[in-house]
Parts: C-alpha cells; sequence; structure tokens
C-alpha cells in the first residue's frame, strides 16, 4: 500500500512539473510529500541536500522521500515513478516539437511561459525564507545577503558559495 501511494504521488510530481522543472514546483512537492510526515523545516534541509548533490530537485526529494518512508525500495519506487511521466512525455512531445518547432505561436508560447517560472521560484523563496523565519534571524540574512552579492554582483560559483555558507553557518550558530 506505501509502495502504490508512493508511486502516485511521485507520478503526480513528475507528470506537473515536466517543463517547468523542480523549482518552479517546489510548492507542490512540498505539499505532497507532508503526507509522508516530511516537515517543512525538513523539507528545507531536503532542498538544501538537493543543491549539493547531483540530479534536479523533483529525483533527490522523492529518492529522500521513499527512502525515509519504505527503505531501498521506497526510494527505487519514488524515484522511478517520479521519472516515468517525464520520460514517456518526453518521446511524445520530441517528436512532435520537431515538427512544429518553428511555428510562431509555439514560439509565442514558450515566451510567455517564461516569466511564469521566475514568477513561481520567487514566490518559493519567500515561502521557504518564510518557512525558516529567515527574517527574524540576523546570521541568516547576513548568510543570505552576503551569498546574494557574490553569486549576482560577483558570479561566484555556487558550489563554492555553499561550502562557504556551511562553514559560516557551523561558525555562526
Amino acid at each position: 500500500m506505501i509502495y502504490t501511494l508512493l508511486a502516485v504521488t511521485f507520478i503526480k510530481i513528475g507528470l506537473l512539473s515536466f517543463g517547468g522543472g523542480g523549482y518552479a514546483m517546489i510548492a507542490l512537492i512540498q505539499r505532497e510529500v507532508q503526507k509522508f510526515g516530511i516537515s517543512g523545516k525538513e523539507f528545507v534541509d531536503i532542498l538544501a541536500i538537493s543543491q549539493m548533490t547531483p540530479g534536479p530537485i523533483g529525483i533527490n526529494t522523492s529518492t529522500y522521500t521513499g527512502y525515509k518512508v519504505a527503505g531501498f525500495w521506497g526510494a527505487v519506487c519514488a524515484t522511478f515513478a517520479n521519472c516515468l511521466p517525464t520520460f514517456l512525455i518526453m518521446l511524445v512531445v520530441a517528436r512532435v516539437f520537431y515538427r512544429v518547432r518553428k511555428n510562431r505561436h509555439v514560439e509565442m508560447f514558450f515566451k510567455g511561459l517564461r516569466p511564469v517560472l521566475i514568477g513561481l521560484i520567487a514566490c518559493i523563496a519567500l515561502l521557504m525564507a518564510k518557512e525558516i523565519r529567515l527574517w527574524n534571524d540576523y546570521k541568516g540574512i547576513l548568510i543570505f545577503l552576503s551569498v546574494f552579492i557574490a553569486g549576482y554582483r560577483f558570479k561566484i560559483n555556487p558550489i563554492f558559495l555553499i561550502i562557504i555558507s556551511g562553514i559560516a553557518g557551523y561558525f555562526l550558530y
């Protein structure tokens, strides 16, 4: 029964996050994994780990959730379920898109999607900041602003920023 619930949940996430990527669907992923007992704080930790490990956020989240809920086979089930819809859709879409890729309406449609994805990512960033109570924590704000400035203004490698932030967090907290 738990494998069925994992499969249905992550097929839905995989199906709905197709095209927009995991970042755009973080709010959906968070809501869905809550039914498996993943708290908001634990979800933020999953996202942090997902940034440091290879692979998409949706896949990493599904693997972690599946493992937490049902061990190794739960991780396999959730990960496979998350990948299956994207794989099947890509088989169909690639074939169709190749035929219509120069169509003006298709180009306009994809241009219209770009601002939506940026808005969804900004929304989840604010929700995550609220969840971890970032605005009440001057040390967290200091790390956030430092990383933002270093990444945006000075184009410092994100991997380096993650490592430095972890070290800063260790010493500041």
